[in-house]
This record gives C-alpha cells, sequence and structure tokens, in this order.
C-alpha cells in the first residue's frame, strides 16, 4: 500500500496535492492562471501524459483499467485528469441498470488534480469528462471511493451522483511478505484478481498473438504464492456512486431503471485522534472515528 490510513481527517488524495505544492517553481503562475474556470478547457489526452500526472498526483498510482483519458488544461499547465476504464467483472455493467444498457456504462477509474488547480475543478472536469464521453455512447458513469484514502465522494456529491449500496465484503488483495524485489514481490498492493497474468502464457507457438493458454489455475497459483509467502486478506468494501450524462429524457429513463439501491450521501464526522471510514457505517450516511490501521498480518486469512 502506498500509504497508511489518514491521521489528519484529510483524504490522501488531498494530502497528496498539498505536499506537491510546495515543490513546485511554478506554483503562483500557475495559480494566476486557474482563477477562473471560464479559461480552462477539457480534451482528450493521451495515456502517458495521463500516466504521468496520476502516477504523481493519485493515491494509488497506477492507471487501472484506463482506455480514454481527459484533462483539464489551463493555458499550457494540465491542471487535471480524469481517466474512464472498463468495470470490474463480466456482469457489473449489466448490473447497474439492467443489460439492455450495459453498453452505455463506464468506469471513471481513476482521477486527480494539480494543487494549484481551481477549487471546483474536479467536479468541472468530471462533468466536462463525462459529457464527452456521452458523445461516444457512454451515459452511465460508476466511480468509487476508498475507505482507507480518507475518501467519502464529496466530488461526487458535488456532481450531484448518486449515491448506492457499497461494494460486497469479499473481495481479495495481497503483498508480498519479504524482502522487496521485482514484478508481484515489489511490495505493493494488489487485487486478488491481477494473478490473472500470472496463469496465462500469451503468444506461444503456431497460434495468434491475441491466443493463450492456461498454464494453471488461479487457484492454484494462489496456493503456491501463500506457500512463497504471499499474504492475502480482504478488502474494505468501498463506497459506489453512479452518475448520468445525456439529454433530460435519457437521463430520467437511466435513472428510473437504476437497479442499484440508493443510499444517502455519506458525511464528514469530526473527532478523535483521526477520521476514517469504518465498514459497519456504510450505507447509513455516517463516517464514524475508528482507531488504529489494522497491519498485514492481522488482515491475513
Amino acid at each position: 500500500m502506498n500509504y497508511p490510513i489518514p491521521v489528519t481527517g484529510k483524504a490522501w488524495q488531498r494530502q497528496i496535492r498539498e505536499r506537491e505544492a510546495a515543490s513546485d517553481p511554478l506554483f503562483a503562475e500557475k495559480q494566476a492562471l486557474a482563477k477562473d474556470l471560464k479559461t480552462a478547457t477539457v480534451r482528450e489526452i493521451d495515456y502517458q501524459t495521463a500516466k504521468e500526472f496520476i502516477v504523481r498526483y493519485e493515491w494509488l498510482k497506477n492507471m487501472g483499467t484506463t482506455d480514454v483519458s481527459f484533462g483539464l488544461y489551463f493555458g499550457e499547465h494540465l491542471a487535471g485528469v480524469e481517466c474512464f476504464g472498463r468495470t470490474a467483472g463480466t456482469k457489473s455493467a449489466a448490473s447497474v441498470c439492467g443489460p439492455e444498457y450495459a453498453h452505455m456504462v463506464k468506469t471513471l477509474c481513476r482521477g486527480a488534480c494539480a494543487p494549484w488547480a481551481h477549487e471546483h475543478s474536479a467536479s468541472y472536469l468530471i462533468a466536462a469528462a463525462c459529457r464527452l464521453m456521452g458523445e461516444r455512447g457512454f451515459h452511465i458513469f460508476v466511480a468509487y471511493s476508498d475507505a482507507e484514502a480518507g475518501e467519502i465522494g464529496t466530488v461526487y456529491q458535488a456532481c450531484n451522483w448518486i449515491h448506492v449500496e457499497p461494494t460486497k465484503q469479499g473481495s481479495s488483495m495481497f503483498a508480498w511478505g519479504g524482502k522487496k524485489g521485482k514484478g508481484f514481490k515489489d511490495g505493493k498492493l494488489r487485487d486478488e484478481r491481477n494473478i490473472q497474468h500470472c496463469v496465462r502464457s500469451r503468444r506461444f507457438k503456431g497460434q495468434p498473438i491475441s491466443a493463450y493458454k492456461i498454464k494453471c489455475t488461479r487457484r492454484e497459483m494462489r496456493e503456491r504464492m501463500v506457500r512463497e509467502g504471499f499474504l492475502f486478506f480482504k478488502a474494505t468494501p468501498k463506497r459506489r456512486y453512479v452518475g448520468f450524462y445525456g439529454d433530460k429524457r435519457l437521463v430520467r429513463e437511466l435513472r428510473a431503471a437504476l437497479r442499484w439501491a440508493e443510499t444517502p450521501y455519506p458525511k464528514r464526522v469530526c473527532g478523535g485522534s483521526y477520521q476514517g471510514e469504518h465498514p459497519d457505517t456504510l450505507g447509513e450516511g455516517v463516517v464514524r472515528v475508528h482507531a488504529t490501521a489494522p497491519t498485514l498480518s492481522e488482515m491475513q486469512y
């Protein structure tokens, strides 16, 4: 994991921005350009440009399933990035509003803004990027807020997205428990589904480039990794938000078709040594103070 659970009551995304602000020699110049959103432009950007920005400012520091990215510019300076990708699971898209609307679903999988950006840059960029995605036939957007990053989804609330039931407890994460090395042994926290990259061999002789063959099952690879020293544990459920973009008739139609149960917006409740989101409060609209972050060994199963 890149960061422990925050101890200041702020989401890690904000703390990263504040830290980066102190090291930017052009901070004042950029901040002056970003005083008015009327001067901002939003356009599609290439994967590498988006990746460099996300790795610098986003707490997960990776691109996830990104296949389309948009950037917010003030002059020549990139102030924010939003990345869209595939939904997790083969039936996730159909579960949002039904199979007849599954082709309209896209996940807002990564997003970040620079510390000098206008205070409303995030909500401005999300709305603009979703409208541009609408031109490609995507009108249903799913986003997540991560409790372990101190997030409650404030920016999605600002965009008037719908807060729905959280993800189910049961997804699994893993990390290497030994000396830092290469590949999966680099010490980073990963979703267990990444194991699939180890069980497939691609480009084998006599087959198309896109073909692959199975070396072993994911279960077998997981058992081998546990014996080797990898730690596996259940992940904390994430809050989910859904946003609809399009003409008024389409938005009404999609909202009426929403299959996920709506829940009240969560709000921050200050108090104690630091602030965080407890799994027991998911769906209750509050953020409860809890004590200490569990360690990998405590979460192992």
